[in-house]
């Protein structure tokens, strides 16, 4: 034990570094997808009772489960919003440490499983997992607060494989009882407590698998060394739930000669080409520690049409095959680090399968390699520690190379650490490495803007328009700069609203800069007048205006610019139409009402409340939305938001008409009063 305690120092050092790599991105803010998920922290107030903590973990909406795992872990930093950055930017990093240990006890066991001495494969661990800790392209995973859900997911599944590994190996040792214990244990709990925290945990058994394929079964004798039993166990509890996996992604497989985009600029088929250039773009970030930072905008990547649209998508390609037919091979090697090669290229490929394949997600982000390239770094530590020494016990130079490497690891990551720490700097980064990108260009002029600058906001959407003349995200924020200076280029009205007309609705960062613009569009005189009217109208001859929720929306923005011109009961026709399209939120309901008595029309909101049923007399489904509904319903809170809404509304009638009365009654006894005095 007193030979390994330096290694484990080693780890622990490694550990300390990063804390302190990662200190200065302590600051920063919120970004993007972090207000629209953590928002609920305080959607019912202060987290103070056992019903809201339901709620929230019951509120995700990221993906199909929920992730109510990864929720819960947001309220150790907060129970209410909004609130400072620092404590979860903190919980992520010291979850990033917590993973990199999990990794150097799976390599440890891993390294032990290839027949390497256990001292050697103790170093080679903690090497590993010290460059997979230190290196700077996951800033942007542990500093993007939201992005938790990710790392938590790799928690997990590190977790996982490193019980089904120690199970393997008491296997081995001919502990029949508890290894398949171990194994069995490590797979179910691990895989459930991953998909709870992100849907890519499913991949657990799958990764599993690759390690059984590359490591521990490469020759295919487990039969024969284990007995049958072990072949059917492997069968239900790793082959089973991955074809359940690769069978969900094959019922998308149609996609591909479909051509669907679903509101994305590619369609499945392309997204697949581009993502072959991308996971080469990944791997060069991954080992390359480059002074660029990434950051979180994607949207310039030339797409990929065919094999030679552009050529390096068939080199991509290819270098994927060989990639693949290099590991095929070499599983069967007989050097450690050649066979724990072909497991971290399996792994990797795998590890991506899901969200780089031909599901229509967004085309890169740099937190879905966090979990595929765990094993990234092992082949060369296993190299590099099995000729750490040359005869006379001296380290030999390939060590020194890995110091320094870790190093420079150290050093970028400190680096990329100061500017997430600093939103202004971040922002002006960002658009000197995406001059092509809409939404770096557009983030870095609202900055501008918001200082004042707005002839610096203003000179960046010029020239970014001028490449991309009809982006509805540049034209929106120059909209914005427009209305702030109080000057519009020629052309910028028109262009807006062929854009609108154009643009694709639904997709969600559309329909947020829409509504911002439409926010924005009735205080400001330098676009001219009536604006939110035109804008309205070109967006319901835009395609996407059939869709309920895209519908729905346009539906109450003309809702809301009829009480504006004082049109009430327009309004009240807009609110009750938009109202009876399928899938409204449960608290739209209430919310239309409460904007009609805002008005000064409390019948009008009454009537509204008694036209159109409360949607949780009928909620439908098992999804993790309906399960929230259903909860907010049980624990009365929709009841008693109704109940509360039609009292004050009531009140507020018989108010009013009691004033009027008395207003009646005044104004007749002053009448009384003239014409008793003017009696003789």
């Amino acid at each position: 034990m007193r030979r390994l305690r330096t290694p484990v120092m080693a780890l622990l050092v490694l550990l300390a570094l990063a804390w302190l790599a990662y200190w200065p991105g302590r600051h920063g803010s919120f970004l993007f997808d972090d207000d629209s998920n953590l928002a609920a922290l305080g959607a019912y107030g202060p987290i103070d009772h056992w019903w809201k903590v339901v709620a929230f973990l019951t509120s995700g909406f990221a993906g199909p489960t929920g992730r109510p795992l990864a929720l819960a872990t947001f309220m150790l930093d907060a129970r209410n919003w909004p609130a400072p950055v620092e404590p979860f930017k903190l919980t992520n990093v010291a979850l990033h440490l917590l993973n990199a240990g999990l990794l150097a006890g799976l390599l440890d066991a891993l390294g032990r499983a290839l027949g390497v001495a256990r001292r050697r494969a103790a170093w080679a661990a903690v090497l590993a997992a010290g460059l997979w800790l230190l290196d700077p392209f996951w800033v942007s995973t542990t500093l993007y607060v939201v992005q938790r859900m990710a790392m938590l997911a790799g928690t997990f599944v590190f977790a996982g494989l490193w019980g089904y590994t120690h199970g393997r190996d008491l296997l081995r040792r001919g502990r029949r009882v508890a290894g398949y214990r171990w194994m069995s244990a490590s797979l179910l709990l691990g895989t459930v407590l991953a998909v709870l925290s992100k849907e890519n945990g499913a991949l657990l058994p799958l990764l599993a698998w690759v390690l059984e394929a590359t490591l521990f079964d490469r020759e295919g004798d487990a039969r024969a060394e284990h007995g049958r039993g072990f072949t059917w166990w492997r069968r239900c509890f790793v082959m089973l739930p991955s074809l359940v996996l690769l069978g969900y992604l094959a019922t998308k497989l149609p996609a591909l000669w479909l051509g669907l985009r679903q509101g994305r600029d590619f369609t499945p088929g392309q997204r697949l080409l581009t993502e072959g250039r991308i996971l080469w773009r990944y791997l060069g970030d991954i080992w390359l520690p480059r002074a660029h930072d990434g950051g979180l905008f994607h949207d310039d990547i030339v797409i990929s049409h065919g094999l030679l649209t552009p050529p390096s998508t068939l080199f991509a390609w290819t270098g994927i095959a060989a990639l693949l037919v290099w590991a095929a091979r070499n599983r069967h090697a007989t050097a450690a680090w050649r066979v724990a090669g072909a497991a971290a290229i399996g792994f990797f490929f795998v590890g991506h399968s899901i969200e780089s394949s031909w599901l229509q997600l967004e085309l890169v982000f740099e937190h879905r390699s966090y979990l595929p390239a765990a094993l990234m770094f092992w082949p060369l530590s296993l190299a590099v520690i099995q000729g750490a020494r040359d005869a006379t016990g001296r380290l030999r130079w390939p060590v020194w190379c890995a110091l320094v490497l870790l190093a420079l690891f150290s050093v970028q990551t400190a680096r990329r650490a100061t500017v997430w720490g600093a939103p202004f700097a971040q922002a002006l980064q960002w658009a000197r490495e995406h001059p092509d990108s809409p939404r770096a260009q557009s983030y870095l002029a609202n900055f501008w803007s918001r200082t004042g600058n707005q002839a610096e906001a203003a000179r960046l959407l010029d020239a970014a328009l001028r490449q991309q003349p009809g982006d509805l995200l540049l034209l929106i924020n120059r909209a914005g700069v427009s209305c702030a200076s109080g000057e519009a280029p020629a052309g910028l009205r028109s262009a807006l609203l062929h854009a609108v007309a154009v643009a694709p609705l639904a997709r969600q960062v559309t329909s947020y800069q829409f509504d911002r613009l439409l926010d924005g569009a009735k205080h400001c005189d330098a676009l001219g007048a009536d604006l939110d009217a035109q804008l309205l109208a070109a967006a319901q001859a835009n395609p996407d205006a059939a869709l309920p929720e895209v519908g729905r929306d346009l539906l109450h923005r003309q809702a809301l610019l009829a009480l504006r011109h004082g049109d009430a009961g327009r309004a009240y026709a807009f609110d009750v139409q938009a109202l009876r399209l399928p899938g409204r939120p449960p608290g739209a309901r209430l919310r239309f009402a409460a904007e009609l008595a805002t008005a000064g029309q409390q019948r009008l909101a009454l009537r509204l409340l008694d036209a159109v049923p409360s949607s949780r007399r009928r909620i439908s489904g098992w999804s993790v939305g309906a399960l929230h509904q259903r909860w907010l319903r049980h624990v009365g809170f929709y009841q008693e938001g109704e109940r509360h809404l039609r009292a004050v509304l009531q009140h507020e009638i018989t108010a009013a008409a009691q004033s009027a009365l008395q207003r009646s009654n005044g104004e007749h006894h002053a009448d009384a009063t003239t014409t008793t005095g003017r009696m003789p």
